[in-house]
């Protein structure tokens, strides 16, 4: 059984999340934010959340419900269910690991440093607006 947090209503029940996990979250929400070229303000308006809600989970004040959680994941395309492990809300082996997205891969990797994922993690974007470049055949 799992504990939860939140209030008394069975709709507003989640998993208590630790601090760490919380910390992983909130860089990796960031980072996949500025990955998809989302502002906070965008990225609320497209999922119906206010910019300040974006702005606390990624300061780690509050976590999003996990509707929410499965929202970000749609609109900022990553792997359902990659956002929600993190926070708890699946666990680690309900995804298979074949299939980690480069933002889970860079917070899981305990050897990086703070600085060495901000430049792997620009890279990356680098990578994707290339990708993305009209004309571009791939």
């Amino acid at each position: 059984m799992l504990t939860t947090q939140g209030t008394d209503d069975d709709q507003d029940r989640r998993p208590l999340v630790t601090e760490e996990r919380k910390a992983v979250f909130r860089r990796a929400l960031r980072r996949a934010r500025e990955a998809a070229g989302q502002s906070q303000s965008g990225l609320s308006q497209a999922i119906g959340v206010s910019r300040s809600a974006v702005w606390q989970w990624e300061e780690g004040r509050a976590v999003p419900t996990e509707g929410n959680v499965a929202a970000l994941e749609q609109e900022l395309g990553l792997q359902s269910g990659g956002l929600s492990r993190l926070l708890g809300y699946l666990p680690a082996d309900a995804v298979d690991r074949e299939t980690i997205s480069v933002i889970e891969a860079l917070e899981a990797d305990s050897k990086l440093g703070e600085r060495e994922r901000e430049l792997l993690a620009a890279m990356y974007r680098q990578l994707v607006k290339q990708r993305e470049a009209p004309g571009d055949d791939g």
